[in-house]
């Protein structure tokens, strides 16, 4: 585990493996469903909405998702589900995997929800269950970052129990960082990089729940650092950077006019 930042470098070993009609078919059909969601608003709650336009997304950009369910069920009620951070793509499978509002953390989807900050003690309050990614930065998704331990703390104010989630990348069985965008990487990079990306595959390990009441927050965040840790197998925290090689990745068909999260 790395306490420095990911960077650029960590895409060493990414290289387009789908043939140059498959990119552009994917970037035209990611684009498509992004003027679908810029273009229709969600009804009632719009958890329906946002499961199905975020599937869309995904199977638009050739990507699966594919549910570990944890050893024994999450508790019933309102709960803060804490993931590790890569980029859009977990972001979206979380929200097709998970019945949580997504806390706002920079990553804003045309006609998806999300919640300010400083809502989510409310929300837990209110029975709503909420979803956070604790990570200060994203990653590369074969590093985690610390957990800041006040993305907890509403957790503990309303008594609700923490549930972890490990979200890992896999390219035909084997790790990938394909999936990550990185801090200064543009959307339209990582985008191109995932649409030219084949047999990707996104697990979201749902793992044991947290009671609310082993202890202080930053305490609680250890917990669930180190359960998301184990499913990312990699190893605990230490104030070190991970090996870099520097290479670069060319961008795959998609058009800078396309409407984009931001």
């Amino acid at each position: 585990m790395s306490t420095q930042p990911c960077s650029t470098a960590c895409l060493a070993d990414v290289s387009p493996t789908a043939p140059a009609g498959v990119r552009r078919r994917r970037a035209a059909a990611l684009a498509a469903a992004l003027a679908r969601a810029a273009t229709r608003p969600p009804a009632g709650d719009g958890r329906r909405h946002a499961v199905c336009t975020a599937a869309r997304l995904l199977t638009a950009a050739g990507v699966r998702v594919v549910v570990v369910q944890p050893a024994t069920p999450w508790p019933t009620g309102p709960r803060l589900v804490v993931a590790n951070r890569v980029s859009w793509v977990d972001d979206l499978a979380l929200r097709t995997a998970v019945a949580a509002l997504p806390a706002d953390d920079g990553t804003i989807w045309p006609g998806l929800a999300t919640l300010r900050g400083d809502q989510v003690e409310t929300e837990l309050l209110r029975g709503r269950s909420v979803l956070v990614r604790p990570e200060a930065t994203t990653t590369c998704g074969t590093e985690i970052g610390r957990f800041v331990p006040a993305r907890f703390a509403p957790a503990l104010a309303a008594g609700v129990p923490v549930c972890p989630v490990a979200v890992r990348a896999r390219q035909a069985g084997r790790p990938t960082t394909a999936t990550a965008q990185l801090d200064g990487e543009t959307w339209w990079r990582s985008a191109a990089r995932v649409v030219g990306t084949t047999e990707l595959v996104l697990e979201v390990h749902l793992l044991p729940a947290i009671a609310p009441r082993h202890g202080t927050a930053a305490e609680v965040a250890a917990l669930a650092e180190y359960a998301v840790a184990q499913v990312l197998e990699v190893d605990p925290p230490r104030p070190v950077s991970h090996p870099r090689r520097p290479r670069t990745h060319d961008g795959a068909g998609l058009s800078p006019r396309s409407p984009v999260p931001r």
